[in-house]
C-alpha cells in the first residue's frame, strides 16, 4: 500500500499535462501512487497519460464528461493510501512538496490537512510576480475561512480518515474545494506551510467573466451556510455585505460603518454559539477590519476615525504599517 495517493483530475489538459505528471514522478518522496482520471477529454490527454510507463500511475476515465466534483469524488474512492494529495493537471509541484507536507502531518498528528504557499504562473509558464500566501497563524485558519480561502487545492495533503462523509458537494462549483476545507477545519486543526511548494496556473479558463460569476455565487452560498452554522440567518443583502467585506474595497464611509456593525454582530453571535474559538475569531475580525478600513485611500482620514471607534481596532506593527502606508500614499 502506498503512503500517499496523489489524485489528478484531467479534462483537455494536453498542453500542461506532461509537466504536471513529471512534477509528481520527480518528487523526493517516493512512496506514492498517482491516480489520474480522464474526464472524457476531447484532446490528446489520454495518449499523454498512457505514454508514461511508471508503475505508480493508475489510469481511470469517465465515459462521459462528469465535471470536477464528480471526478474528485471518484478519485477519492479509488485512493488506497491514508494520505491524499491533489494536483490539478495544469499546475506544478515542487520536488520536495510531498516530503515536506508528509513530514508535517507525521510530526503534528492532530492536524487533518496541510497546504503551502503557491506561486502564480501564466499560460506560458512565466511567473506573474504574484503569490497566494497566508501569514495567519494556523490556529486561526478555521475562522479565516469564514471570509476567504487561502488553501490552494494543488498544494493540499490531507488525512483520508478526516474527510467528512460527503466529500465534494456539487452545489459549489467551481469552489467545491473551499466548501470541503471549511467542513474539515470545523473539526480538526489545519495548517499552511510558510513555503512555496507549487506553481498555480492562471489563464483564460479560470479568469473568464462567466467563471468569476459562478465562483462568486458559490462563495456567497458558502458564506451563507457558515453564517447559518454560526447562528445568523442572513438576508441576501447581508450575504452580499459579507462577501464585499471579504473581497471588495470599501466604497464609502457608510460601508465602513456597516462593516463595523456586521463584524460586531458576528462576534456577539459567536459568544452564544461558540462556533469559533473566541481568540481566533477576534484575531480574524480585527485583521479584516484593518484591511477594509485601509482598502480605499480616497476615503481619507475619516476612514481612520471610523476604524479607531471599533473594538476591533488594534495598534500593532502590521496595523501601524498599513495606516502609515494609507496616509502617505493617499
Amino acid at each position: 500500500m502506498p503512503v500517499v495517493s496523489v489524485l489528478m483530475p484531467v479534462y483537455n489538459a494536453e498542453r500542461y499535462l506532461k509537466e504536471a505528471i513529471n512534477s509528481i514522478l520527480n518528487q523526493t518522496f517516493k512512496d506514492f501512487e498517482l491516480v489520474i482520471l480522464n474526464d472524457a477529454s476531447g484532446d490528446s490527454s489520454k495518449d499523454i497519460i498512457l505514454s508514461f510507463k511508471d508503475t505508480r500511475i493508475k489510469y481511470i476515465e469517465n465515459e462521459q464528461n462528469k465535471g470536477l466534483s464528480f471526478s474528485r469524488n471518484r478519485l477519492l474512492s479509488e485512493a488506497r493510501a491514508d494520505y491524499i494529495a491533489w494536483l490539478d493537471a495544469d499546475d506544478i509541484a515542487y520536488p520536495t512538496r510531498l516530503e515536506e507536507e508528509h513530514r508535517f502531518l507525521k510530526e503534528h498528528t492532530s492536524f487533518a490537512m496541510v497546504a503551502s504557499w503557491a506561486r502564480l504562473i501564466d499560460a506560458e509558464d512565466r511567473p506573474t510576480g504574484n503569490f497566494i500566501k497566508s501569514y495567519i497563524p494556523n490556529e486561526y485558519l478555521s475562522a479565516l475561512l469564514l471570509f476567504v480561502n487561502y488553501f490552494v487545492q494543488s498544494s493540499v495533503l490531507l488525512k483520508k480518515s478526516c474527510l467528512p462523509e460527503v466529500h465534494y458537494r456539487p452545489e459549489f462549483p467551481p469552489t467545491e474545494d473551499y466548501d470541503l476545507w471549511v467542513r474539515i477545519a470545523a473539526n480538526y486543526p489545519v495548517a499552511i506551510l510558510s513555503k512555496t511548494l507549487v506553481d498555480y496556473r492562471i489563464h483564460t479558463a479560470n479568469i473568464s467573466s462567466v467563471q468569476q460569476q459562478k465562483s462568486e455565487k458559490a462563495v456567497k452560498l458558502n458564506h451563507q451556510i457558515q453564517l447559518e452554522n454560526l447562528g445568523i440567518l442572513p438576508s441576501d443583502e447581508e450575504v452580499n455585505l459579507h462577501y464585499n467585506i471579504a473581497f471588495r474595497k470599501a466604497e464609502s464611509l457608510v460601508f465602513l460603518q456597516q462593516t463595523a456593525n456586521w463584524l460586531q454582530r458576528i462576534s456577539n453571535q459567536n459568544k452564544i454559539s461558540k462556533r469559533f474559538d473566541t481568540k481566533a475569531l477576534h484575531y480574524i475580525l480585527a485583521h479584516r477590519w484593518i484591511k477594509v478600513c485601509t482598502s480605499n485611500k480616497s476615503l481619507g482620514i475619516k476612514a481612520l476615525g471610523i476604524y479607531f471607534k471599533s473594538k476591533f481596532a488594534e495598534i500593532n506593527f502590521r496595523n501601524v504599517f498599513l495606516i502609515i502606508k494609507y496616509l502617505v500614499n493617499k
